[in-house]
């Protein structure tokens, strides 16, 4: 494996398996997808072309050097069971799982002694390794468990993009536990080292402090491409203001069905026609079957509308509101304030929804 290209199965063709899958493949690796239905890794596979591959789980492990194990924690027993034999191999243990169904490494390597266990790629979230901007320096990734694997998928942790950064053996994996104070936190080399410090010495205030600087890094890549290149069309800020609004605290599919109603009763998100309308016509939207009838919501999309109007008042465009912050944090900040029934989460679905649909 030293210096070469390495035989990777993927297991699980979800966010976090394609996205290490094109990040593998890109630098130079042969990647075979494996997952429960058969359609994701074959589409995966002929996106990618050349060097990649779609096969059952056990004809993926059989063929490969290193394994990474990317499906949720509860699944991991079941595809490990499917994989028939993996001793020797590298097994990356990318699952995240809680409670009663945690899946530590310490149990994996436990019951697979003859595996070589690491954990890795679950200390950030699939939207921040598939952002193209991984920041220079680049971001770390954590990883720990058996020392003579841990080289071999610090390299892969390189050619992903990103900084690898080693916690120790099996058991020091519990600081990459799901809920831990590691876990999903955007870092540079020195403040993971000085984090670290700060959690082995007991301080419980460390993680608070680096969870609030993760947030308004999540942000930083979406507002800035939001920022630059946000249409002039001011509805379609306010179409993704009320999306996020709806899927406060709703499965985002209940929305997705009802979204074409939701659109058609407020004008198409036309922010004048919204910020215009009357209670008569509000109270008919409460009551329309088309939409979800949660009347805060529904108000407070008319309220947000009269406050894109003021926005575009002050600043003339969503672009030049934007461009009027220094960074994401203070933009976050603003709009929480500004925006009816917008939380941290919804500030975060707004700016990655929208820059997602940006051509």
């Amino acid at each position: 494996m030293a210096g070469g290209a390495v035989q990777i199965a993927i297991l699980g063709a979800g966010l976090v398996g394609s996205t290490l899958g094109r990040l593998w493949h890109a630098a130079g690796h042969d990647v075979t997808f494996a997952a429960r239905g058969a359609a994701r890794p074959r589409a995966l596979a002929a996106e990618l072309g050349e060097h990649a591959h779609a096969a059952s789980v056990a004809d993926a492990v059989a063929g490969a050097e290193v394994v990474l194990v990317a499906v949720p924690g509860p699944a991991v027993t079941d595809v490990l069971q499917a994989a028939g034999p993996i001793d020797g191999r590298v097994m990356i243990d990318a699952a995240n799982s809680f409670g009663q169904q945690q899946v530590t490494l310490r149990s994996l390597a436990d019951a697979f002694p003859r595996a070589r266990w690491v954990r890795a790629f679950n200390s950030l979230s699939a939207n921040v390794m598939a952002d193209d901007n991984h920041r220079k320096p680049p971001w770390v990734m954590f990883l720990s468990g058996d020392e003579e694997a841990k080289p071999v998928v610090a390299q892969l942790i390189r050619d992903a993009g990103f900084d690898p950064f080693d916690l120790g053996g099996i058991d020091d994996s519990r600081l990459q536990d799901a809920d831990s104070a590691l876990w999903i936190n955007i870092l540079t080399h020195d403040e993971a080292t000085a984090l670290v410090a700060r959690i082995r010495s007991g301080d419980t205030a460390a993680a608070d402090q680096s969870a609030s600087r993760t947030r308004v890094r999540e942000l930083a890549a979406p507002f800035e491409k939001l920022r630059d290149h946000a249409p002039d069309d001011p509805a379609f800020f306010l179409e993704h203001l009320s999306r996020s609004v709806f899927e406060a605290g709703i499965n985002w599919r209940v929305v997705e069905a009802k979204w074409d109603g939701i659109r058609q009763a407020f004008h198409g998100f036309d922010p004048a026609q919204v910020a215009a309308m009357q209670p008569a016509e509000i109270a008919a939207v409460e009551n329309d079957s088309r939409v979800i009838r949660n009347k805060a919501k529904i108000r407070a999309t008319v309220e947000n509308a009269r406050e894109v109007l003021a926005i575009l008042d002050s600043y003339g465009s969503i672009r030049g509101y934007l461009a009027s912050f220094p960074d994401a944090g203070a933009a976050a900040a603003d709009m929480r304030r500004r925006f009816k029934f917008l939380g941290d989460t919804g500030v975060w679905r707004l700016l990655t929804s929208a820059s997602r649909d940006i051509e």
